[in-house]
């Protein structure tokens, strides 16, 4: 004698399970790739609002500041800006990060400049070049971020 229930199939398949497992594992990269993306361009924005922030700083004049002017030296808030991204964030002379076991991580591609001698305004628009780093077979080799940043150093009367 036979169990009736031995006949019957079972709910959820082979196939079911395994299609299940996949489209999770699918989902479970992308979601990967997209926090890796949103986390390197928030760590970027945020070091390249750094060096606009200090190079603003640094190139007001004391006795403009002490003034309560905003008046910047504009060739060298681009000095100082440039030596942060290359000293401070370690980047090459085309702005581009690489890991310590060599591999590409980002690149910053400057497209606008827009700086401002008086009030003191530093502003850039550009891009964040970087690559897959889960799915690379679904993502094109590379893809570009956009971002628009700026420092102003307004000084007022108290």
């Amino acid at each position: 004698m036979k169990n009736a229930f031995s006949l019957k199939k079972p709910a959820f398949s082979g196939i079911g399970f395994i299609t299940a497992i996949f489209i999770f594992g699918i989902a479970l990269f992308i979601t990967m790739e997209y926090y890796h993306i949103f986390t390197v361009k928030e760590s970027v924005e945020t070091d390249i609002s750094r060096a606009l922030n200090i190079s603003v700083t640094m190139a007001v004049q004391d006795m403009d500041w002490v003034q309560h002017n905003s008046v910047m030296d504009t060739q060298k808030a681009q000095r100082e800006f440039k030596t942060y991204l290359t000293e401070d964030m370690k980047l090459n002379d085309e702005y581009e990060k690489y890991a310590d076991d060599g591999s590409f991580q980002y690149q910053i591609i400057i497209d606008e400049t827009d700086i401002q001698k008086s009030p003191a305004k530093y502003s850039i628009t550009g891009r964040i070049r970087m690559q897959p780093v889960t799915v690379r077979s679904i993502f094109p080799k590379s893809f570009d971020i956009p971002f628009k940043l700026s420092s102003n150093n307004i000084r007022t009367d108290d």
